[in-house]
């Protein structure tokens, strides 16, 4: 039996098909379909087996636009990965044995992960079929928090800086760990470590704060706190309450798709 009948029925021979290549990105099917998009007509996008179609920067992996017209289905049986979050920044201080300007700084959030399907019409359907994946992006780790600052004598010690947070994993990069906070050889408290980024769908990891001075019998001042990490990505999302329906679900998926 022909893909489209299989698909949409006996009535839907003929459907408009396209099928993705490896390693595409950012797709938007209005783009694929060019004037089929508006026209109400049965299309049909095909992921195969062995592909990988990705996302990257805040783009989904792939869009299905407004002002669709008839119906689409997406059948996947290849990879469909979001963009990964970018870990946050730690808290700058200058490091080693510095007194003459206090440097307090909050570690900056990790980045959200990215969505893998955006759907913005209604009158559409998702197969997941065995073998194929669905993923949403890691959130990335939050930055950690300067390390406590310190008096002794008449003078204010900083404390060391915060770590960076880790990316989450997508498309485009890896999951990683965050980094260390930074030591000081003075007085004040270690850096806050960074938060580890997050893997498919999951969220990023939240940045340490900065540590207690190590002078404790000395007084003690304020201190940097960790960024939160970023949010996990969706596997499916549906903006402007559009309608989709579920096909086959027998495949993988990372993050929310409901």
């Amino acid at each position: 039996m022909p893909i489209q009948q299989m698909l949409l029925g006996a009535g839907a021979v003929g459907a408009v098909e396209y099928s993705a290549s490896n390693n595409q990105t950012n797709i938007d099917l209005a783009t694929v379909f060019g004037s089929d998009w508006a026209a109400d007509k049965d299309k049909i996008y095909i992921i195969p087996s062995g592909v990988t179609v990705g996302g990257t920067g805040s783009n989904a992996a792939i869009t299905v636009s407004t002002s669709m017209g008839g119906t689409l289905t997406i059948d996947n049986s290849g990879s469909i990965l979001a963009a990964g979050g970018s870990g946050g920044s730690g808290g700058y201080a200058p490091g080693g044995c510095t007194r003459i300007t206090l440097y307090i700084n909050n570690g900056s959030n990790g980045g959200n992960g990215g969505n893998a399907i955006d759907i913005k019409s209604a009158n559409v359907t998702v197969n997941n079929n065995s073998g194929g994946q669905i993923s949403g992006g890691g959130g990335g780790g939050g930055g950690g928090g300067t390390g406590q600052v310190t008096k002794v004598g008449n003078f204010w010690w900083n404390g060391g800086a915060g770590g960076n947070g880790g990316n989450g994993q997508g498309y485009n990069q890896s999951a990683a760990s965050g980094s260390g906070g930074g030591t000081v050889t003075c007085y004040g408290g270690t850096g806050g470590a960074g938060g580890s980024g997050g893997s498919y769908g999951n969220a990023g990891g939240n940045g340490g704060n900065g540590q207690n001075a190590a002078q404790a019998s000395y007084p003690v001042g304020p201190r940097g706190y960790g960024g939160s990490g970023g949010a996990a990505g969706k596997a499916i999302t549906s903006t402007n309450s559009s309608s989709w329906t579920n096909g086959t679900t027998s495949g993988t998926y990372h993050g929310s798709y409901t």
